[in-house]
């Protein structure tokens, strides 16, 4: 069992309290972040309560993950996983404390291991094989680790609650979408199960599809897309698996080494189908409901994403705004690379280097809110949108030099309040949960209580 070590880190003296803007801030650190899915991104910390004016960072724990294959986190517990011998320990932490609430062993290696709060599980994905599978979004092969069965364990006590075939995909509420693969990593089938006790919601055969991906409405999953390659789409509704508009529409031979792609995204509203010829995008706008084409743009680099009510597009060093409708143009701001949605009211946008300043932007009217901010985005996957709602963003520090700075980002003003430092972190930024910060330094886990 993993030795939990207790106690606090130093704070530089004037790291505490004060308001501050960007420009007393050193232009350190910012993380480009590409945009897919959005579903999926890095979701981050939205936090509830009015913004104070003082805040204080205190460690209290932390754990070794230096032989660790991998962590996870639900709202109150981290998980720590190793495999060694054919056999894979998991260990549940309480989040507040570090104890140690149970210990279990599994045979054989784990896949990427999924808290499923709302249902109180932990689901863990098993019966690996090595693949090489196409990408969801532009065609291009790579490696990847497909998993033949998934086991779900109480979060609360280690106990094994069901097995079943197949791994989660996606997982919402008290549901969760499964892949299953053949010999092969062909897809064959999709199923949307309850998790209370893994029976069957709806199943699909998906013979002959090679893409695949769910549209979310309100940050959750509203529809399945499949694609074939001759270009045949079906929506489902992800709730009843009812097929709710199918069709053949263009697509682009796949040759990705070549720049020839398609890449699939959109909202629960609409598709958007790019396709990629050597660089030469040609992105068009489907209903959901009827696969009706509503519009066309070109002359794009083939990301999309949703920014409120309107679909926003990426175009060289610009995000434009279009009603998703119509295609007519919103607002557009200029001098920005990277941009992805924070909530249903709030994208942020970058200059794409890995030196420069993050920007707030309201999406209903493109106008800038409060000033720029360094750093990266600590991520929440448990958020959703809330009055007096906030960010935390972490950058390197100057004076004094190796620690990071935490600094709270108001999303409905743009203010920002610089809480404290603590020690460098390693990879991705730390994730947030309700009172903490969850920060992984390489070789050991720390939790930092944010009162």
């Amino acid at each position: 069992m993993s030795t939990i070590e207790l106690g606090e880190l130093p704070t530089a003296d004037d790291d505490r309290g004060a308001p501050t803007g960007s420009a007393r801030l050193d232009r350190r650190l910012v993380r480009q972040i590409a945009l897919a899915v959005a579903v999926m991104l890095c979701a981050v910390s939205l936090t509830g309560s009015e913004v104070p004016r003082a805040h204080g960072l205190r460690p209290v724990w932390s754990v070794p993950i230096g032989e660790a294959q991998g962590t996870a986190l639900s709202r109150d517990t981290l998980f720590v996983y190793r495999t060694a011998n054919s056999t894979t320990t998991i260990a549940a932490h309480e989040l507040a404390t570090g104890a140690v609430r149970w210990q279990r062993t599994i045979n054989g290696a784990i896949g990427y291991v999924q808290p499923a709060d709302a249902a109180g599980m932990l689901l863990i994905p098993t019966d690996g094989q090595l693949v090489k599978l196409p990408s969801a979004n532009d065609g291009s092969a790579f490696h990847a680790e497909v998993h033949g069965a998934t086991i779900a364990l109480s979060v609360a006590t280690g106990e094994e609650l069901w097995r079943t075939t197949g791994e989660p995909y996606t997982v919402a509420g008290d549901t969760a979408l499964m892949t299953e693969f053949s010999t092969g990593a062909v897809l064959r089938g999709l199923r949307l199960i309850r998790l209370g006790d893994s029976s069957t919601v709806w199943s699909r055969d998906t013979t002959g599809v090679r893409s695949y991906l769910s549209l979310p409405m309100n940050d959750r999953p509203d529809k399945v897309v499949t694609a074939t390659d001759a270009g045949q789409i079906k929506i489902y509704s992800y709730a009843s698996g009812t097929l709710l508009s199918s069709a053949t529409i263009p697509w682009v031979a796949s040759r990705p080494e070549e720049g020839y792609f398609n890449d699939l995204t959109g909202t629960a509203d609409v598709l958007v189908v790019n396709r990629s010829q050597a660089q030469q995008f040609d992105m068009t706008i489907y209903r959901t409901d009827t696969m009706a084409e509503l519009w066309r743009a070109s002359e794009t680099d083939g990301y999309a994403f949703a920014c409120g009510t309107a679909l926003c597009l990426s175009q060289g060093e610009a995000v434009v705004a279009y009603d998703p409708a119509t295609g007519a143009r919103r607002w557009r701001l200029d001098g920005v690379v990277t941009a992805w949605q924070l909530s249903a009211d709030r994208v942020v946008t970058g200059a794409g280097a890995d030196i420069g300043p993050m920007q707030l932007v309201d999406s209903g009217t493109g106008k800038v809110v409060g000033e720029p901010v360094e750093g990266s985005l600590a991520s929440d996957e448990t958020a959703g949108d809330g009055a007096g709602r906030s960010v935390f963003v972490l950058r390197p520090t100057t004076a004094p030099e190796g620690r990071t700075a935490v600094t709270r980002w108001d999303l409905d003003t743009g203010r920002q309040w610089l809480l404290g430092s603590i020690a460098p972190v390693a990879g991705p930024p730390c994730s947030v949960r309700p009172g903490y910060l969850a920060c992984n330094r390489g070789d050991s886990f720390e939790v930092i209580a944010v009162g």
